[in-house]
């Protein structure tokens, strides 16, 4: 596996950054340039605030950022703020947080180098959308909040995401047939994002998403894209694995929800 050409870590981060928003664009029902960032819509499925969202890209108070949601996202019963802007993300967590919105914040990481180690791809195949969308579903219900009509708007954000991307899916199966791993390549024909790595319970710690991210990460580079990267909870598990494939952070986004009574 070739090592991905070398760009200042700013650069990156502006391309993966352009590459999320517009995902999130092409996916929703509308969007248009606000004061500060993006407003994207999407009334048909008004559960997923991924895709009902004020994106804020530059430096950003508390104040502007409250008063953006309110005017923008006020008619929906809940605010969605994404922040671009790592030092303004951090410094709206706590005064966010006070007022009663939760957040996750996400670190963005960029093909850089080598894996730490040789790895196969047995079993490894391509898969259609439906069969994601299933496996999905499976994934997205374990969310003991996901009630049935949320649970079907999300599945089918989800698909509307990957055919905006011309996604590649890609997944591992059991002895019976049954699809327990998968993964998701997107593209824009420069740039790819690997998304949606998900193992069922029973077939983890076996490797699985390693093999599909390895094979993710070769399709990319065989179709010669000049930046490949991915998106992962900055307080979790996955970044480290994501780590040792060859990935290295260049910057992190806030989100933020709150639900309105």
């Amino acid at each position: 596996m070739r090592a991905m050409a070398k760009r200042p870590a700013s650069e990156a981060l502006q391309t993966a950054l352009a590459f999320l928003r517009r995902t999130a664009v092409l996916a929703a029902d509308e969007a248009r340039p606000v004061d500060g960032g993006w407003l994207i819509r999407a009334p048909s499925l008004g559960g997923v605030w991924g895709l009902n969202q004020l994106r804020l890209l530059g430096s950003i108070s508390y104040a502007q950022a409250v008063e953006l949601a309110e005017r923008h996202l006020g008619d929906l019963p809940y605010r969605q703020l994404v922040v671009e802007h790592e030092d303004s993300a951090r410094r709206l967590e706590e005064p966010l947080a006070a007022d009663g919105w939760t957040f996750d914040r996400d670190v963005l990481m960029v093909l850089a180098r080598p894996a730490d180690r040789e790895a196969g791809t047995d079993g490894v195949v391509e898969i259609d959308g439906h069969a994601a969308s299933e496996l999905m579903r499976r994934w997205v219900s374990d969310d003991p909040k996901m009630n049935a009509a949320t649970l079907d708007q999300v599945i089918d954000a989800t698909a509307r995401e990957a055919r905006a991307r011309a996604a590649t899916s890609l997944g591992i199966r059991d002895e019976a047939g049954e699809l327990v791993a998968m993964t998701k390549l997107y593209t824009d024909g420069i740039t790819a994002q690997v998304e949606d790595v998900y193992t069922v319970d029973a077939w983890r710690n076996r490797g699985c998403a390693r093999r599909l991210i390895t094979r993710a990460i070769a399709l990319a580079q065989e179709a010669g894209h000049e930046l490949v990267f991915i998106e992962a909870d900055d307080n979790g598990w996955p970044k480290q694995l994501y780590s040792r494939l060859g990935f290295d952070p260049i910057g992190r986004i806030g989100v933020f929800h709150r639900a309105v009574a």
